[in-house]
């Protein structure tokens, strides 16, 4: 799984280019303390999850297109907000 998001995260990059941030992470390492609210709901998700600027988004699988979607629409949000 860490491979396929890690192929899902550089097709987003080379799309979206550095403006997006993403990461990986595994829910059994150390770097969960980080995120608690998602922490608090991995018992009512099917893994893998997805999070969008801190926000839930999809589970139970990936999908580049449904995922480069809610992207874009949340890159376009954000820039529509700065102008």
């Amino acid at each position: 799984m860490k491979e396929e998001s890690e192929d899902l995260g550089n097709s987003l990059k080379g799309k979206f280019g550095e403006a997006l941030k993403f990461s990986y992470v595994d829910i059994q390492g150390r770097d969960m303390k980080k995120y608690p609210e998602i922490a608090a709901i991995l018992n009512r998700v099917r893994l893998p999850l997805t999070v969008i600027n801190g926000e839930p988004r999809f589970h139970g699988g990936l999908s580049m297109n449904r995922v480069e979607k809610a992207v874009g629409e949340f890159m376009a949000q954000a820039d529509s907000s700065k102008g």
